[in-house]
């Protein structure tokens, strides 16, 4: 079957029309010159980053390039610490406490875990460590609070970023987890994949979430002004950031160790429902962790299917934009 591949010019052009929309955004929000560039800047860089560590030529090329000298992995969490300064000094957030905090971040993977040449088989119990270290810091708002000033309305944003940056560099190039899946490439199977899962999750989620009381019908024609961009911003920095964690780390980690596809399916679908729990009031919230855990499950079998984050993106997606466009 035939693969489609976003090519380095049309990636350069989405990371400028994104780069743009936000550069829009912030302006609207009335930021002074400083803190306006350094945001626009430090988001255009993170972009680039999120999408030519999925190219396939780029990657080919920088592992090439690290196996000469593995420890020129270190230029990259460098660059990701630049990228941070940048935006803390033209922001004025920049305090000795967050450089030490996010240094100590950056660093933490490569000083836990060993270049994939060198014992291969070896220390994988540290890697759930580097994957919690990764993602505990943003998902109790550590780093987009801690780290980055909430005064200028895209901390969430940039710090998501960050990590994923961080994750990709770690993982992808670094450790070379195999199976992982982050390539921005698209088959049609993909979205065979991706629909049917969708289809069979509400099929489920429907009745039981209003059935429970966790959704209320709640449309509206105007939405769907809405749902273009919905898709897209919903694609990149919620469900592809999500799906690289949950399906592309923890899941694909728990198959290669345990070799079975339906425990590691399971086991996913359950840490990726915990992760909502917090998502309230109320706290704990357990209608979400339960609707979340199944809806794990459908992203799961769409990354298991394809062995593609694009297709557990696109059902992670679907699901997000129809949920929002019909329920509340």
């Amino acid at each position: 079957m035939k693969v489609h591949r976003l090519s380095l010019p049309a990636t350069g052009a989405l990371v400028l029309l994104l780069a743009a929309v936000v550069g829009i955004f912030t302006w609207q929000q009335g930021l002074p010159g400083a803190a306006w560039l350094a945001t626009l800047l430090s988001t255009a860089l993170l972009l680039a980053g999120l999408f030519l560590l999925g190219h396939g030529s780029v990657l080919e090329r920088l592992h090439a390039w690290l196996d000469v000298h593995p420890a020129r992995i270190m230029i990259f969490p460098v660059i990701l610490w630049a990228v941070y300064a940048f935006y803390a000094l033209g922001t004025e957030t920049a305090t000795l406490a967050k450089t030490l905090g996010i240094t100590l971040y950056l660093a933490g993977p490569f000083l836990l875990l060993p270049a994939a040449q060198k014992l291969p088989q070896r220390r994988t119990w540290l890697e759930p460590i580097a994957i919690l270290w990764l993602w505990l810091p943003l998902e109790f708002g550590w780093l987009r609070t801690a780290l980055l000033s909430p005064a200028y309305r895209l901390h969430h944003l940039l710090a998501q970023l960050l990590a994923v940056n961080l994750a990709l560099v770690t993982f992808v190039l670094w450790r070379r987890l195999p199976g992982i899946g982050y390539r921005f490439e698209w088959q049609r199977s993909f979205l065979r994949a991706a629909g049917s899962n969708f289809l069979m999750f509400a099929a489920i989620a429907i009745p039981l979430g209003l059935g429970i009381g966790f959704i209320r019908y709640s449309y509206s024609s105007e939405k769907w002004l809405l749902v273009p961009l919905a898709l897209i911003t919903t694609f990149l920095f919620t469900a592809l950031p999500e799906e690289l964690l949950f399906r592309g780390l923890i899941q694909n980690w728990l198959a290669l160790r345990t070799r079975n596809r339906a425990a590691s399916l399971l086991l996913a679908a359950l840490i990726f429902g915990a992760a909502h729990l917090n998502n309230g009031p109320p706290y704990p919230n357990w209608r979400y962790f339960l609707l979340a855990s199944i809806a794990g499950i459908f992203y799961g079998r769409a990354w298991q299917r394809t062995g593609s984050l694009v297709a557990s993106g696109l059902t992670h997606t679907l699901v997000n934009t129809s949920w929002g466009l019909f329920f509340r």
